[in-house]
């Protein structure tokens, strides 16, 4: 039997009925070196953060909505049915604007959204922590409290319910993410943010001023063009250790197809490579004539006459007319060699050749070559290829080869060399100042033709290779998960977007 008295401390008359006071009870309940914040009682420094209420074993009939409405595969019935059994709490804080505020109670669902939470693929959690920092680090510096981590939340709760759970895939990250940040301008932009548990409680009601709006508006559409710049200039990416992501190269894999990434690693990073130095081609060569796996050989040679190929274009630019076209033929044999390595990467060199020739109508010929080579059924290679990546690729070796398979199946970033002369002008921005960059190859061929038609003046090709990299970026095709990747991706974006 419920007594009474457990509760008296905290009741307060209004008229002529009695209600337990949220104040009273915030207020009597605090412990020593404690504040009030909100529903909670916290540390000064923030350390703790704990809320006591009461709990309703029963789902309000406000929310009974929530537990039939249609929506996708999730949550699924047993999970419904769980959340349904945990009920509901109250925490002792009112609705700042009435005047009954240190009566009222808010209704929390926080034991439903602690197992909606739980529920959540890797992907879905990946984007809701992408989404704090950004809050954390971008948005409250700028705008204070105008955005919470719980309408994040909410957000999230509503694109999981409305798609479908396999549309939230570990090599579709990027576009979940983009898709959240869309979801949050929409929100702002409308005002509107409905509780995911009852909808016709408007989260963003009044929340926003004009000016504050519009401010935090802008805020946002500035994440959402440069993403993965906005994510890895922050104050946590950049207190990170950030050495393993840099350099996944150097984990050793047992699988023979990602032994194809070392060569092209060392490569990547300037190690073999060298316009002083011939030495290393020649005993690539030397191995080609007397090493037994004469393909593993051979695939390695063409790595490396790609990266010499651009050591002759470099000396013949300074070269007489006849030498000119001495090396320049050369480069076009070193180039045939080096198309044995993947699919577009000597394409795009040549490609690359043409344009810094003036060859504009040549380099968008082999470049929309290269796109139509890259296409979802080859193997963009890299340290962590899956089994059924490695399935395809040892059933076409053994069907032609070793140095077919690798030339028709395998794609990798265009690697160039300091300093650089075979990469056009306008991208020299986006470099090291010496060493090697590489770009993903689909977003170098969608960069490369929007050079060509802006000097074509084909203003309307132009802003259709715009929207293909904008595509790209956003499906993230043949793009690495490296911090340095997204960064070179995100500067041609905005040297691009520049020339508009």
């Amino acid at each position: 039997m419920f007594d009474i008295n457990l509760i008296s401390p905290w009741l307060e008359f209004l008229g002529q009925e009695k209600f337990i006071s949220s104040k009273l009870f915030r207020e009597q309940l605090l412990l020593p070196g404690m504040i009030i914040h909100g529903p909670c009682q916290s540390h000064q420094d923030k350390a703790f953060d704990g809320a006591s209420g009461f709990r309703c074993k029963e789902w309000i009939t406000s929310a009974q909505q929530w537990i039939k409405r249609p929506r996708s595969t999730w949550p699924d019935n047993k999970l419904v049915s769980s959340i349904v059994q945990h009920g509901v709490l109250f925490v002792p804080i009112g609705f700042k604007t009435s005047p009954n505020d240190c009566l009222e109670w808010r209704i929390s669902f926080v034991m439903a959204e602690k197992l909606l939470m739980n529920s959540f693929s890797h992907t879905q959690l990946l984007c809701y922590a992408l989404l704090k920092i950004l809050l954390k680090d971008v948005i409250k510096p700028k705008h204070e409290d105008l955005i919470s981590s719980y309408f994040l939340k909410t957000i999230m709760f509503w694109l999981c319910e409305e798609s479908n759970p396999s549309d939230w895939k570990p090599d579709r990250m990027i576009s979940c993410f983009l898709n959240c940040l869309r979801r949050l301008i929409y929100c702002v932009k409308h005002r509107t943010c409905l509780h995911y548990f009852i909808p016709d409680n408007n989260l963003f009601e009044d929340r926003f001023l004009g000016d504050q709006q519009d401010s935090l508006l802008e805020t946002l559409l500035n994440i959402y063009l440069s993403p993965l710049s906005s994510i890895f200039t922050t104050a946590t990416f950049r207190n990170c250790s950030l050495n393993i992501i840099d350099y996944p190269e150097f984990k050793l894999k047992t699988s023979a197809m990602s032994c194809f990434t070392y060569p092209y690693t060392f490569m990547s990073t300037g190690i073999i490579i060298s316009k002083h130095s011939i030495v290393p081609l020649k005993r690539a060569i030397l191995a080609r004539i007397y090493f037994s796996d004469k393909d593993v050989c051979h695939y390695i040679l063409s790595l490396m006459c790609n990266g010499y190929s651009q050591m002759r274009i470099l000396q013949s630019r300074t070269s007489c007319n006849k030498s000119f076209y001495k090396q320049y033929y050369r480069t076009l044999g070193s180039l045939e060699i080096g198309s044995w390595s993947d699919v577009s990467s000597s394409w795009l060199l040549l490609a690359s050749v043409m344009y810094q020739c003036g060859r504009f109508q040549e380099c968008i010929y082999i470049t929309k070559y290269c796109l139509s080579k890259c296409t979802p059924d080859k193997i963009f290679l890299y340290q962590n290829n899956g089994l059924e990546e490695l399935t395809v690729f040892e059933k076409m070796k053994e069907m032609v080869g070793l140095r077919m398979a690798c030339k028709d199946l395998f794609i990798q970033d265009v690697i160039f060399f300091y300093p650089f002369l075979v990469l056009p002008t306008e991208l020299l921005p986006v470099t090291d100042i010496v060493g090697v960059t590489t770009f993903p190859p689909v977003v170098y061929c969608n960069v490369l033709l929007f050079l060509c038609f802006h000097h074509l003046r084909d203003s309307q090709s132009k802003l259709a290779a715009f929207r293909d990299l904008q595509l790209t970026m956003t499906e993230m095709y043949f793009i690495k998960l490296a911090p340095r990747t997204y960064d070179i991706v995100n500067k041609c974006y905005e040297i691009l977007r520049n020339m508009i």
